[in-house]
């Protein structure tokens, strides 16, 4: 007798109900046996369909994450902007102030990246940002309206990268507060920030019986002028409130509802802590109270500590308030 050939055909498997007797070793069929040979040609011809063989099932795929090669690309593109934010920033021209709200985005970007994958086509919106700078470049606009451009489109980018997010408002906020405007927002802003505050104290005296006038931002008493000046605009609080606002909805990651809600906040509390600072100043600038110079500078930052203490407790709230 000669050894089976290797390349014999190998026997066929047992089929029907008598192989499936032979299977369990008994001469008829085990239900052991039919429930594993079953189970056996299901599993088999999922597999099948899953190699095309059947019906596709349904795949997901993450988009692949940006470059920072992108980032780069950006910032060499913005450099008249880069040179502008360098001489604002440290010329003594405006304060200084920006540079933390720079330092709390990039805080905010170095934590543990969103789980969530770039939203689909992630370029769109930094690609037209881009388009946008480069005409208002082209049309010689001012360098500070070129920054907002190039804030805006990275923090679009840095959004879509890092958070997952087609446009991040805590982080845009905090690279818009960034910019070296602080003269700019006093010259623009100071003086209806004056009004508005004149018309505020004028509300909380009347309620103290005071028959005072508001001509401009200017208070009328008794014969009295009560200037509301610059230093008290209210400009400095406002950058601020919106700063401790922008913080910590960035670190908090808030959804845009939960921002604008937070923005609204925290303009009501930002006017209303400058109406009431004027409106106790009004009581030691006419002299119907005889205190110390110091208590001037100490009442304008009590007033200050109690608006951004409102804030952040707001904040709280507001984080606590996201459903699970």
């Amino acid at each position: 007798m000669h050894p089976p050939s290797a390349s014999a055909a190998p026997a066929m498997e047992p089929d029907g109900p008598a192989g499936l007797a032979e299977a369990t070793g008994s001469g008829k069929p085990g239900l052991g046996g039919v429930s594993s040979q079953i189970t056996e040609r299901a599993s088999g011809h999922r597999q099948g369909s899953s190699l095309g063989t059947g019906v596709p099932q349904a795949r997901t795929s993450s988009p692949a994450p940006l470059s920072p090669l992108l980032l780069l690309a950006l910032l060499a593109a913005f450099w008249p902007v880069l040179l502008w934010y360098l001489r604002g920033s440290f010329d003594g021209s405006n304060d200084p102030w920006g540079l933390l709200a720079l330092l709390a985005a990039a805080l905010a970007l170095g934590r543990e990246p969103a789980r969530q994958p770039p939203p689909a086509r992630p370029l769109l919106l930094p690609l037209l940002g881009l388009g946008l700078y480069a005409t208002a470049s082209l049309a010689g606009l001012p360098l500070s309206l070129r920054a907002g451009l190039a804030a805006l489109t990275l923090g679009a980018l840095l959004s879509a990268w890092r958070l997952g997010r087609r446009l991040d408002l805590p982080l845009t906020g905090l690279l818009l507060l960034a910019l070296p405007l602080a003269a700019s927002l006093q010259f623009y802003l100071g003086y209806p920030l004056r009004v508005l505050a004149g018309h505020l104290t004028l509300l909380l005296l009347d309620l103290h019986g005071l028959p005072v006038q508001l001509e401009g931002a200017t208070l009328l008493w008794n014969g009295q002028e009560i200037a509301i000046d610059a230093p008290c605009s209210g400009v400095r609080m406002l950058w601020s409130g919106l700063f401790l606002m922008a913080a910590a909805a960035a670190w908090h990651r808030f959804t845009p509802r939960q921002t604008l809600l937070a923005l609204g906040l925290t303009l009501v509390a930002v006017v209303a802590a400058n109406g009431l600072r004027a409106a106790a100043l009004f009581y030691l600038e006419s002299g119907l109270l005889q205190l110390p110079p110091w208590v001037h500078d100490a009442t304008g930052l009590a007033v200050f500590l109690a608006a951004g203490a409102g804030i952040l407790e707001a904040m709280l709230r507001i984080d606590k308030s996201r459903p699970c």
